[in-house]
This record gives C-alpha cells, structure tokens and sequence, in this order.
C-alpha cells in the first residue's frame, strides 16, 4: 500500500470512530434519527462523512 493510501484510510478510521462517540453522547431533537444514524454508520460506514454535515441540524440546541 501507498502512504497516501494508509493516511487516507486513518483519516477516515478516525472520522468514523468520531461520528460513533459522537451519536453515542449526543442528545437528537427525535429518538427515531439517531437510531437510525446508530445502525446506518455502523453497518455503512460512509454514512459518517454525512452525519458529519448533518450533526448540526439534528442535534438539540
């Protein structure tokens, strides 16, 4: 493997584990999104570089 491969997949190890805390910590405006987002960035794992543009407008203020 390339380096530039290897620091492309820490980086998104790392916004992937990110996302998981985050949703896990997080209180969400509805019980049904972050149920959702558990399961989908679990299972699909490029849902966290959404739920990263998302956070924002699912979380309570």
């Amino acid at each position: 493997m390339n380096n530039f491969t290897i620091v492309i997949f820490v980086l998104f190890v790392a916004v992937w584990i990110y996302s998981i805390i985050s949703i896990y910590t997080s209180e969400f405006e509805e019980e049904k999104a972050k149920i959702f987002w558990r399961i989908g960035i679990i299972f699909v794992p490029f849902l966290a570089l959404f739920y990263l543009f998302m956070k924002k407008n699912l979380l309570k203020q």
